[in-house]
């Protein structure tokens, strides 16, 4: 009765859910706690059902972060807190989304050493697919009318939006951004083969698995022999953009969008996209994206 009491009352602070967080997120009271394992990704890459299957291969909590930068952290938190809205009663986060914000701060307080190294797991994806996902992920934010008739200028309205926003710039930097910061290693600087789709980096504070979300087919043996457990580690389908509220017309964009080929050039000629794609690949994607994908 006392614990059930004292999670009421903590679930209506936000400042006392996230120490009561914090604080389970240290573990052990005495002794060192174990060396965390980390999916650390750009969103819409698939990191959410990587995320839950490691849990579920390995029963450790698995932190799931975006950022690691302490002053682009300060400044989430603070766009979401403008915004926060309790969950309802009897959800075991009573700050929905928060957690990643606060997992971010937790690790950021227990940087990786090499007396603790971190195992993390990094998903990458096709920029301009990952660019568009994420723009469409924000819509309830920007107030996309998600129950209004799909019309051609709906979608050349949202077309401009992407690009005068620069999504597809986002995933570009990302790793030079956040995870090399972080974690002090530059994925540019080490092979990686696209024919294989993942690649594994070791260094004294960070042991890295970079999967490809196009590969996700193989991830559960990949995930198996990086984590050193018998089993493949099966990865269900996660927060797709078809079931959510904004579906039906994120599947029209997708069937109609055309972009400019001075965007493709700049994508497609990037050290992101020659670094994780074939050449093939590369060609295949601008054909998609100039003529118009058919499904997402």
């Amino acid at each position: 009765m006392i614990r059930s009491f004292a999670r009421r009352l903590v679930g209506r602070s936000y400042f006392a859910s996230k120490q009561y967080e914090l604080f389970r997120m240290r573990g052990r009271l005495f002794g060192r706690p174990p060396a965390p394992i980390v999916v650390f990704s750009m969103g819409k890459t698939g990191s959410t059902a990587i995320a839950r299957a490691v849990h579920d291969a390995t029963g450790r909590r698995v932190f799931q972060v975006f950022r690691l930068d302490a002053e682009r952290l300060a400044q989430a938190e603070q766009r979401y807190r403008a915004n926060a809205k309790r969950a309802p009663a009897g959800r075991p986060v009573p700050f929905p989304g928060a957690l990643h914000l606060w997992e971010s701060e937790h690790l950021l307080r227990h940087p990786p050493t090499a007396a603790a190294p971190w195992t993390v797991i990094t998903t990458v994806r096709e920029p301009i697919a990952q660019a568009v996902s994420a723009f469409f992920h924000g819509s309830v934010r920007r107030g996309l009318p998600t129950d209004a008739p799909v019309e051609g200028n709906m979608v050349d309205r949202l077309t401009a939006d992407l690009l005068a926003e620069h999504w597809e710039r986002a995933p570009l930097r990302w790793f030079d951004r956040e995870l090399e910061p972080a974690l002090g290693i530059d994925v540019f600087a080490e092979p990686f083969d696209p024919a294989l789709g993942h690649a594994v980096i070791e260094t004294p504070r960070a042991r890295l698995l970079l999967l490809r979300q196009e590969n996700l087919d193989a991830a559960p043996d990949v995930l198996a022999r990086f984590l050193g457990v018998r089993a493949p580690v099966p990865v269900p389908a996660r927060n797709q953009a078809a079931g959510k509220e904004y579906g039906e017309v994120y599947a029209e964009f997708l069937r109609s969008v055309r972009l400019p080929d001075p965007v493709l050039d700049e994508v497609y000629g990037s050290r992101y996209a020659r670094h994780f794609y074939a050449d093939t690949e590369l060609t295949r994607f601008r054909r998609r994206w100039r003529s118009g994908p058919v499904t997402g």
